[in-house]
């Protein structure tokens, strides 16, 4: 099995910017130094979630959660260290050594991967009686529709044949009923499993990874009464929120294509293909889930939205949009306004017609003005104010000023509102309500653990203080702070600078990594190694070490009988309190 080596790891953690990668999840504020942002990992309503640009690291000082760009991203999808990595890199555009479907083999289900090996023998099998006598009706077809062989085989179009085919071939291939239904391939109809897609042309969906999971399937008979498309059922592996159609091909295609287009069907994203452009997705439907959003801002590239032309595209259009804006994804919109979709576009007016509206793109804003028209009266007072309230509030996201100064005026003209003016009233700070939390934050208290932070936080920021720590002190009586303290030892024996990211990954106790995350982000901390502040905090450590000892030597004293023992505790003890006042003294007088 391949491995990733530490080098790449802390290639990929030293070239991702943790500030761009966690926006990809949630929108950050900047905030002095550092960004805030609503923690996603409890149920946050004042921002309580700090993050650090310098350190590359971040902490909600609420519910704990913290770590590095490996961290958040394993927490906030729910995988493995491994797969961030893989994600880290994919955001960073670093391509590893190894895929990760080899480095993540063993993590799979083993009845996960049974269901994934059922889907392949289904579509090899389709393929193959797509070039059979029987299938040949399924070939012409799809010749037709102008779809070349290369096409077919791309995206490993084949025919499911009639009544139980494909049920009998599994069954011959030792995969159970039981698996067949699960993968909704076959059903029971009345006393016999059925092919579920019998006489119908399949197109296969894959999940990110490539991976199988379902279909959509054609049916080759337009006089039949049947839908003209059916898609497998939620199943185990196949939940359409939570994939796009073509993901797996588009995401290594956009690297250099550059630009995506967005379109509703499996058949549209043919038919970009048929056209030449091989960065079209699907959403199997006119909904997009936030599963689906995050997918898209993965692949950081602006999306181009091509619906249909109708009514229902046109609305579909308007939702995405929406909350692709408020996701913080950038967007173009087709002017589509001949009601038909891509695939109808090829076959009525050839690919070239399609390339050529796939270039003439509005904005959102563009988009806004014609479509609210449908939806609002503006002879009517009241409804034209709620027009221009809506479009108002999207002319506030534009970051341009030239443009916003004249979509304001073009409204003005249109409605007869001036919203430029009324912008600083609609957009009022909501009163939000305080939930009280319990603090995670790990201030310091006055005395030994004051001094011991000042110590490790001037250990992250250079050797000298290490060098020091170790002729000076040497240990903490805090067991947590003693192992940090270890740890960045030992991570300067091959490193000049200390990186607190890398650092985090190679602790292995919760604690001290929140201790570090704790030391790192503490406010108080100097800008630099500053030797006479690290010199008093040591001493102040010192100090409380004796007046342990000196208080140690108090109980022995008590349970002491013999009288000889007990002046040798007493001297010992007045030694300790005069070594203990003498520190006091110097470390006062400096």
């Amino acid at each position: 099995m391949a491995r990733l080596s530490e080098q790449e790891i802390a290639l990929v953690r030293s070239r991702a910017s943790i500030v761009d990668v966690i926006s990809h999840y949630i929108s950050l504020s900047k905030k002095g130094r550092n960004y805030v942002a609503l923690c996603p990992f409890h149920d946050d309503h004042n921002p309580s979630m700090s993050i650090s640009e310098d350190k590359q690291i971040y902490k909600c000082f609420v519910c704990g959660a913290g770590g590095n760009v490996f961290t958040f991203v394993s927490n906030y999808e729910k995988i493995s260290f491994l797969e961030a990595v893989y994600k880290v890199a994919e955001y960073t555009g670093i391509t590893l050594s190894a895929p990760l479907e080899q480095t993540s083999t063993q993590r799979i289900d083993p009845h996960i991967a049974d269901l994934y090996r059922l889907m392949k023998e289904m579509i090899q099998y389709a393929q193959y009686e797509l070039d059979t006598e029987d299938g040949q009706h399924a070939k012409q077809y799809l010749q037709k529709r102008s779809l070349s062989e290369e096409i077919i085989k791309k995206f490993e179009i084949g025919y499911n044949p009639h009544e139980d085919s494909v049920y009998q071939y599994l069954h011959a291939k030792a995969f159970s009923d039981a698996d067949m239904v699960e993968c909704g391939v076959a059903n029971l109809f009345g006393s016999r499993m059925m092919d579920r897609f019998a006489n119908r042309i399949l197109i296969p969906i894959h999940d990110a990874y490539g991976n199988p999971v379902g279909f959509t399937a054609r049916r080759l008979d337009d006089r039949s009464q049947e839908a003209k498309y059916i898609n497998t059922a939620e199943t185990t592996i196949y939940q359409k929120g939570k994939l796009l159609f073509n993901y797996h091909r588009v995401k290594e295609a956009v690297k250099h294509e550059k630009r995506v287009f967005l379109a509703e069907g499996a058949m549209d994203v043919l038919a970009f293909e048929k056209a030449d452009m091989h960065t079209a997705l699907a959403t199997l439907g006119t909904s997009c889930t936030k599963e689906q959003l995050q997918l898209l801002k993965a692949l950081h590239a602006p999306i181009t939205i091509c619906y249909d032309g109708d009514a229902a595209g046109q609305n579909a259009t308007y939702k995405f949009a929406k909350q692709a804006v408020a996701a913080g994804i950038p967007i173009e919109i087709v002017n589509n306004t001949t009601g038909l979709d891509p695939d109808e576009i090829v076959d009525t007016y050839g690919k070239q017609e399609l390339r050529s509206l796939c270039e003439k793109t509005i904005s959102f804003i563009d988009f806004l003005f014609a479509y609210l028209q449908k939806r609002y009266n503006l002879e009517n007072y009241t409804q034209k104010k709620e027009y221009a309230m809506e479009i108002a509030q999207e002319i506030a996201r534009v970051s341009d000023a030239f443009e916003r100064k004249n979509y304001y005026l073009r409204l003005k003209e249109l409605s007869g509102f001036d919203m430029e003016i009324s912008q600083e009233t609609l957009q009022q700070p909501e009163k939000k309500v305080s939930h009280p939390k319990r603090s995670y934050l790990r201030l310091p208290k006055s005395g030994r653990e004051r001094a011991e932070y000042e110590i490790l936080s001037q250990m992250l920021l250079g050797v000298s203080a290490v060098d020091l720590f170790k002729e000076e002190l040497g240990f903490f009586k805090d067991d947590d702070s003693n192992k940090l303290a270890m740890y960045i030892i030992d991570y300067y024996r091959t490193h000049d600078i200390l990186s607190v990211s890398e650092l985090y990954d190679q602790i292995a106790e919760g604690r001290v990594r929140d201790l570090l995350l704790s030391v790192a982000q503490w406010e108080l901390a100097a800008p630099g190694v500053e030797q006479a502040v690290l010199r008093e905090a040591i001493g102040k450590v010192k100090a409380c070490i004796l007046e342990d000892k000196i208080q140690a030597l108090n109980e022995k004293a008590k349970n002491a009988n013999d009288p000889i023992a007990k002046a040798a505790v007493a001297m010992e003890k007045n030694r300790l309190i005069a070594e203990r006042n003498e520190l006091i003294h110097k470390e006062g007088s400096r």
